[in-house]
């Protein structure tokens, strides 16, 4: 979900968005950026209501911008 909300895949299911970031994340640090992800969705890019006022890279997020279009 996180993954494909802030645009690091577009893939509509689970096998598309792993090949999406294996293929975007250097093997060295995939262990790490899976907890990263992981944690990013649990704390602040929740489900229902993501904390974009808290979120550290909601300048690049495809989500942010579209919410924020209008404005």
């Amino acid at each position: 979900r996180v993954a494909h909300r802030t645009g690091l895949s577009r893939g509509k299911d689970v096998l598309k968005v792993e090949k999406d970031l294996t293929e975007g994340i250097p093997a060295s640090i995939r262990p790490k950026a899976h907890h990263w992800l992981l944690l990013h969705g649990r704390y602040i890019c929740t489900a229902k209501s993501p904390k974009c006022s808290q979120c550290g890279i909601s300048p690049f997020c495809n989500q942010f911008r579209k919410q924020n279009k209008a404005d």
